[in-house]
């Protein structure tokens, strides 16, 4: 006999205590996680009051990760100058900006950086770069705006001026004052794949090698074939540093920076355009320092509005429901801890039990009060993929994301009234209370899973339509809405099926009102 069906042959009871025990386990998890530094510090305490006698083992902790409103930080407007692009081109260009500014903020340590491109009513793009926790504006702000603009371009008259000539290297080095007398060509620093520090093997002076991809190769290719016995002139920041006379086609997407450049040079050279080359030039506009203590000052004060929710929505639980109640605010004990949990980054494999936990017992908790079919099981698949994803990397959290999570508690409570009320009808009918119980979870499920239904699609919208601050709502609700359905419905229904007893038959005016059991 396996152990499915030696699960199958114990009574509710029973049953009911195995998954209490694995609910328990699962609320120790989560709490260790969202509470890791005051546990750590408790343990650390005791072990020093105890002269080492009672040593906590102690876990990791798992930071959340603040929004800017937040933790404080810049906040960073560019103007894009798009002149010489041609109008069907800007919006990739603009796109290759965004996620090369992004890149270049990733490699400074910024942790969850925004950074959109915003198209006003006026026709000016922008560039809109928030940095969160950042501790030197100024260090970030250079590293931005010294991003090189890299452009090739080839000769639009005769050339007249030559400064001077490397035979062995056909360079031909050039007065930047000289750039009149050329014209863009399509390649630019969007297609260069990366570069690297090479040295001329006749007299050791370093040079810049540039890597393109596939499709700047084949522009290479062609810029290089139309120019033979001409120079290709390279510009980095609008200044031509060198034009190469061309001698032949040039395949494989080679390329090379030379001159007069020290080993030094080269290699910052190769930093910056490594770390990428702007399509198009930025200029900053405008700059908005966030200090950290206004962000403190912001999650003190949603922190204490979100305590006031809680302890009102307890209270008035526990003076309409009484016992029930009294359940209820277990199960968002249990509710509060998991939502937090998930709003930190956790390991890919603590997610996957977690949420596996979660979907694993609303499957079997339905199956019981006998509502499972296909409808309700794609829904708890798609709600556990989504869980999974969240919970596996790292949400920021916003004002706005805190906003959604303080709402979500007052809706976490919605199904448990909605239980709570369906069995008060059924006892008015007579029906004793472990049958009222059953009936009343089986019948409001039709009602909650309405109610969450259409709540959670209007959190989709948000979540895929919304600029950054209504996303962050519309996820932190979801997660909400998500995890309550766990708690309010498995929670809540393997503690009634705990304590229901004779005793509680006695005492029906616990379940609220007053009611009494028809005969």
């Amino acid at each position: 006999m396996n152990i499915a069906e030696k699960f199958s042959k114990l009574s509710a009871r029973q049953k009911s205590w195995w998954v209490f025990g694995l609910i328990a386990v699962f609320t120790l998890t989560v709490a260790l996680i969202s509470a890791s530094n005051y546990y750590n510090n408790f343990a650390n305490n005791l072990s020093q009051k105890t002269n080492g006698v009672v040593a906590l083992p102690v876990v990791k902790e798992l930071p959340f990760s603040l929004g800017l409103d937040l933790q404080g930080g810049a906040h960073l407007v560019y103007l894009a100058d798009v002149k010489n692009i041609p109008e069907q081109d800007r919006a990739s260009a603009l796109e290759s900006v965004r996620d090369i500014v992004e890149r270049r903020v990733n490699l400074f340590g910024v942790s969850e950086p925004l950074v959109q491109i915003n198209h006003s009513a006026s026709g000016e793009y922008r560039l809109i770069v928030e940095l969160a926790g950042i501790k030197d504006v100024n260090e970030a702000i250079k590293m931005i705006g010294e991003t090189p603009l890299l452009e090739f371009q080839e000769m639009s008259a005769p050339l007249t001026k030559v400064v001077s000539q490397n035979n062995s290297s056909s360079e031909i080095t050039l007065d930047a004052n000289q750039n009149n007398s050329w014209k863009n060509t399509e390649l630019t620093g969007k297609y260069l794949k990366r570069s690297s520090i090479e040295f001329n093997q006749n007299d050791g002076t370093p040079y810049v090698s540039l890597d393109f991809n596939e499709e700047g190769a084949k522009l290479f290719a062609e810029i290089t074939e139309r120019n033979i016995g001409k120079p290709v002139a390279i510009l980095l920041d609008g200044v031509v540093i060198s034009a190469p006379n061309v001698n032949e086609k040039i395949t494989g997407g080679k390329a090379m920076i030379s001159g007069s450049f020290t080993v030094d040079e080269v290699k910052s050279l190769v930093k910056r355009l490594n770390s990428g080359a702007l399509p198009v030039p930025i200029s900053l506009i405008s700059q908005q320092t966030i200090e950290a203590s206004l962000g403190a000052k912001a999650i003190n004060n949603s922190l204490t509005a979100g305590l006031i929710g809680l302890l009102l929505v307890s209270l008035f639980m526990i003076v309409i429901y009484r016992f029930p109640g009294f359940l209820a605010v277990i199960s968002l004990f249990v509710y509060g801890l998991t939502v937090l949990a998930i709003f930190k980054s956790l390991p890919i494999w603590l997610a996957f039990v977690l949420v596996a936990i979660m979907i694993g017992l609303l499957f079997y908790t339905f199956n019981e009060i006998k509502v499972f079919n296909g409808g309700v099981a794609l829904l708890f698949l798609m709600i556990g993929v989504l869980l999974f994803f969240y919970a596996s990397r790292s949400i920021t959290l916003t004002l706005s994301g805190i906003a959604g999570f303080i709402m979500s508690i007052g809706m976490a409570v919605d199904a448990n009234i909605l239980i709570f009320e369906r069995i008060k009808e059924e006892l008015k009918s007579g029906k004793s209370i472990s049958l009222a119980v059953d009936e009343g979870f089986r019948h409001a499920w039709p009602s909650i899973r309405d109610g969450n239904t259409s709540t959670i699609l209007t959190c989709f919208i948000l979540m895929f339509f919304g600029t950054s601050a209504v996303q962050g709502f519309g996820t932190a609700l979801f997660i909400g809405l998500a995890v309550s359905l766990f708690s309010a419905i498995v929670v809540s229904r393997t503690l009634f099926t705990l304590v229901l007893g004779k005793w509680l038959e006695k005492k029906t005016w616990l379940i609220g009102s007053g009611l009494k059991q028809k005969n």
